[in-house]
């Protein structure tokens, strides 16, 4: 078995969404939130959360909307509404609180903490700072307009794809995921599939990509980055994988629009730093923490 299984399993109703929540360690710890990654889920911190646990904290992970057991999207904007899902989510289990994200749940981290700082403690950002700047795209805003209401009815209007067997979405995972440890890509799609008529379907909503990676540019981004008044663990791989393509050069120069930051090179790992080498992430962790504490 991968990891230790949540103690607990629970939904909540914040923003018009039922999220699922799984849930280590003792209730009436104090909260870290960790949130997964884009296409992922929040059995992804299996491994991780329970180390979390036993520092003593309660750990909630998450199904961001739109994946894993939580309800779906509803319109392409869902960067800004998981944003306000994880401040609602933040107030429901009392804050402040403090949020651990990988990934695309790294940049949603962010951003709540940047638009509600009251709700945060702190904030660990494993592999989260964004593409790279070519990714961002200068477009027409008609012209992106239009393409964006033409991906919404390709995906509403195009069946889904169906594997035969999940060993076919663990052959797939792994061919873009290669760095990951083949029993990690099973236990991600045994809890990220679900059985349809002919075979099986990713949980994941087929319209996050509608509006992924956001919908807004560079500087909007280095600008929500540099209101981010609560401190901020940045954590990065030193290995190429997929989905970690910023040179050491823009990593950097990302790093310079948060004032709050330190930044720490996880040797021998690459996007899935905590998966990867969960002792030197959560002694880099541990570290912050008795750091930044009050």
């Amino acid at each position: 078995m991968v990891g230790v299984e949540p103690a607990r399993a629970s939904f909540v109703e914040v923003n018009r969404v039922r999220l699922r929540l799984w849930e280590w360690g003792e209730e009436d710890a104090p909260a870290i939130v960790c949130v997964h990654g884009a296409h992922d889920h929040g059995r992804m911190w299996d491994g991780f959360a329970p180390l979390v646990a036993q520092l003593g904290y309660r750990v909630v992970a998450p199904d961001l909307r739109g994946h894993g057991d939580s309800g779906r999207l509803s319109s392409g904007a869902m960067w800004m509404a998981s944003a306000l899902d994880l401040g609602l989510l933040a107030r429901h289990l009392g804050p402040p609180v403090a949020i651990i994200g990988h990934s695309f749940g790294g940049g949603q981290a962010l951003y709540a903490a940047a638009v509600w700082p009251e709700l945060f403690r702190w904030v660990v950002n494993i592999d989260g700072l964004g593409p790279p700047p070519e990714a961002f795209e200068e477009r027409d805003l008609v012209e992106a307009a239009t393409a964006s209401v033409a991906n919404a009815l390709r995906v509403l209007t195009t069946p889904r794809r169906t594997y035969p067997t999940m060993e076919d979405m663990v052959e797939r995972r792994q061919r873009v995921n290669v760095r990951l440890p083949a029993e990690w890509t099973e236990h991600l799609v045994r809890h990220g599939a679900k059985e349809t008529e002919g075979g099986w379907e990713w949980k994941a909503d087929p319209f996050f990509m509608v509006g992924f990676p956001g919908p807004f540019d560079l500087e909007f981004m280095e600008a929500e980055h540099e209101i981010v008044t609560v401190p901020v663990l940045a954590l990065t791989g030193a290995e190429h994988d997929t989905w970690s393509e910023m040179t050491a050069e823009q990593t950097e120069a990302r790093l310079a629009h948060l004032p709050t930051a330190r930044h720490q090179v996880i040797e021998g790992a690459g996007h899935y730093i905590h998966i990867e080498q969960p002792a030197a992430v959560l002694a880099a962790i541990e570290s912050f923490i008795a750091e930044v504490a009050p």
